[in-house]
């Protein structure tokens, strides 16, 4: 019997039902503009840190079960100490999740932290608190309809126009510049010798005083390929960090 089932998992292999593994980053589908409800997580996480690769690997499998997930992977570059210089890390970033702690009233920022729509944070990895909080934005409408209208690249910056209605007094608009998907060889620190993945890494990040029409400039770095590159855009009031709309550009 043994042999048959062998033969039986080689024969879909080859018609393709069998998947090489859970995840497969053309599956996740950005092809809708706004959302008239959805989750933006934004994973806090980096290179350095040996609890973060978990969280790494969840983050895409939630994007992939609901259309209006949207993940974005911000590095920090506090670990950076350990023996491994994360390349995707920024300052701001750190500085975007401590302005978080405070919110929230934590004592100390921590890897890998997942805050979703700016209410709720928990451990990135901690799948069953994560998709019940997905489940319990799901169920809130948009406060913002938000639409990126047009995107224009000139040598190696994006020009981009959005327009906004609905809630936006005391509301900041962030722009991402992200890689939709990136491997790491790590050479040092806590991860030496593992092979990393990463979902929607922002490479670019503004923030401006919301306005219904609004414009942005953004600069492409230099090793982002067209196809590999994803403009997501989302309100957020000042108060609460509440985020209230998003919408998704992909060329």
């Amino acid at each position: 019997m043994k042999w048959l089932l062998v033969l039986v998992v080689s024969v879909f292999a080859a018609l393709g039902i069998v998947k090489k593994n859970s995840f497969d980053k053309k599956e996740i589908n950005y092809s809708r503009k706004s959302y008239s409800s959805f989750a933006v997580l934004e994973l806090f996480t980096s290179e350095g840190c040996s609890s973060c690769p978990p969280a790494d690997r969840l983050l895409p499998q939630f994007a992939m079960e609901n259309a209006n997930v949207i993940p974005l992977s911000f590095h920090v570059d506090y670990w950076n100490h350990l023996g491994w210089k994360d390349p995707f890390s920024q300052a701001q970033f750190s500085n975007r999740q401590r302005e978080y702690a405070g919110q929230f009233r934590l004592e100390s920022i921590y890897t890998p932290q997942l805050i979703i729509n700016g209410e709720f944070e928990m451990v990135g990895s901690d799948r069953s608190t994560v998709e019940t909080d997905i489940r319990n934005v799901l169920k809130k409408k948009a406060e913002v309809d938000l639409k990126v209208d047009e995107v224009k690249k000139e040598n190696n910056k994006l020009m981009m126009s959005c327009t906004m209605a609905g809630k936006i007094d005391q509301t900041d608009v962030m722009a991402a510049l992200v890689q939709k998907h990136a491997e790491m060889k790590v050479k040092a620190g806590e991860n030496r010798g593992a092979t990393l993945s990463h979902t929607n890494v922002v490479r670019s990040f503004l923030k401006k005083p919301a306005q219904q029409k609004m414009q942005f400039e953004m600069d492409i770095p230099q090793n982002l390929a067209d196809d590999n590159m994803l403009i997501i855009v989302y309100t957020q009031e000042k108060k609460d960090l509440k985020i209230t709309g998003v919408a998704v550009w992909e060329k």
